[in-house]
């Protein structure tokens, strides 16, 4: 894998700060970080910079509010989404484990959920993607992030869950 590698989504090369998020993100370290500290710092950080700015960098982490599958209480949690034509793409990659993450199977329960990205919270409806679509929101989001691919192959046989979240009108 080259160190700049191509991105077809993008049309172009990976930037320098690009490819190092990648490396970084993808390391031992990257990843403990990642899914320790990180979280607890974008909780504060995203409501504070109106959904812009998080660990990850710039308009790439929303806090998304799910009502949890057994609990029925809100639960927030810092997700990576990925712009896409009809909303918001959220990778149910739970780090390459074994299991699917808690929020996925709140919003397989409860697929309104609140999402805080961009701007001020807005409601949002999730669909669980299968077929072709899962399978184009899949190559956008290895494009995005090329680590996705990693994930996969250690978590298998677990299909990662990818779910579209379509803002509501109101």
């Amino acid at each position: 894998m080259p160190f700049l590698r191509e991105s077809p989504i993008r049309g172009r090369r990976l930037r320098l700060h690009e490819a190092l998020g990648e490396r970084v993100a993808m390391s031992r370290l990257g990843s403990q970080l990642g899914m320790h500290l990180a979280p607890r710092i974008d909780k504060v950080l995203i409501p504070r910079t109106n959904g812009r700015l998080s660990t990850a960098g710039v308009n790439r982490t929303g806090l998304v509010t799910t009502t949890g599958a057994k609990s029925g209480r809100p639960r927030t949690n810092p997700l990576t989404l990925i712009e896409d034509s009809d909303g918001l793409l959220a990778i149910g990659s739970n780090y390459g484990r074994p299991s699917h993450p808690g929020w996925s199977a709140n919003m397989l329960a409860h697929p309104e959920c609140t999402v805080e990205y961009k701007g001020p919270p807005r409601q949002y409806r999730a669909e669980l993607l299968s077929g072709e679509a899962r399978a184009d929101a899949w190559a956008k989001a290895v494009d995005f992030f090329i680590g996705y691919e990693n994930y996969r192959a250690r978590c298998a046989p677990r299909e990662i869950r990818v779910f579209r979240l379509r803002p509501l009108e109101g």
